[in-house]
């Protein structure tokens, strides 16, 4: 591999919260830890049947869009995270797997992505993740205090960066009461907590996307959410 990674990037790719996105990366193969592998293999059954894109919008350590490229055959993947770190240190692993001309990996929000798609400077995704982010999109977080307090805002920019026959992998707490704590205190602050609930988000859903249940995802509901 032509560009080495130092010693920081492989431990913050190895060990570092959330621990459910640790890997390796050992002779060109991303070696995910058990946690990992467990996820990854039931939410890779849900992408779009011969996509060749993907768009990973809480791409953390960038395990999702480097296994699109090199296990997954597809042509191009886009990652998006507000935390640096986890940028940084997945621009490296691209960089050292020799993927980063397919790969984009950025600091940035959902509605640049969409804007970008509706310029046609960016092509909607055939596969877009959605994995334990919702909430913190629609109330902000610790790391980023940019939110979207309308759901039927949020599923309009999901609708312009999933692809027409696409698919959006979308597995989410639905309820403020089931949100870590910090989310629910936000929630409270907000005075937004009476306006998140599974009921006005499936309302959000229905112009775009038809829903799909499929079980869940740890202890979290998974939806395929298949574009209109």
């Amino acid at each position: 591999m032509a560009f080495p990674l130092g010693p920081d990037t492989v431990a913050h790719l190895a060990d570092s919260y959330p621990h459910n996105h640790d890997y390796r990366i050992t002779s060109g193969k991303l070696k995910p830890s058990w946690q990992l592998w467990r996820r990854a293999r039931r939410i890779r059954k849900h992408y779009a049947p011969g996509g060749k894109s993907l768009l990973d919008l809480s791409s953390c350590k960038g395990y999702f869009t480097l296994d699109a490229i090199l296990a997954r055959g597809m042509q191009r993947a886009r990652g998006i995270d507000v935390h640096e770190p986890d940028i940084v240190a997945s621009r490296a692993a691209a960089r050292h797997l020799e993927l980063h001309e397919q790969v984009k990996l950025d600091r940035m929000h959902l509605h640049e992505v969409a804007a970008e798609i509706e310029a046609g400077t960016e092509t909607a995704f055939d596969t877009t993740l959605l994995i334990n982010t919702y909430p913190y999109l629609f109330f902000g977080s610790l790391r980023e205090e940019h939110n979207y307090p309308d759901h039927a805002q949020l599923f309009q920019h999901l609708a312009k960066v999933t692809a027409p026959g696409g698919r959006l992998v979308f597995s989410n707490r639905l309820e403020v009461a089931l949100c870590p704590g910090h989310i629910q205190a936000r929630a409270k602050d907000l005075e937004l907590d009476h306006l998140y609930d599974e009921t006005q988000i499936r309302a959000a859903i229905d112009p775009h996307f038809e829903i799909e249940t499929r079980g869940k995802l740890g202890k979290i509901p998974l939806w395929i959410l298949h574009t209109k």
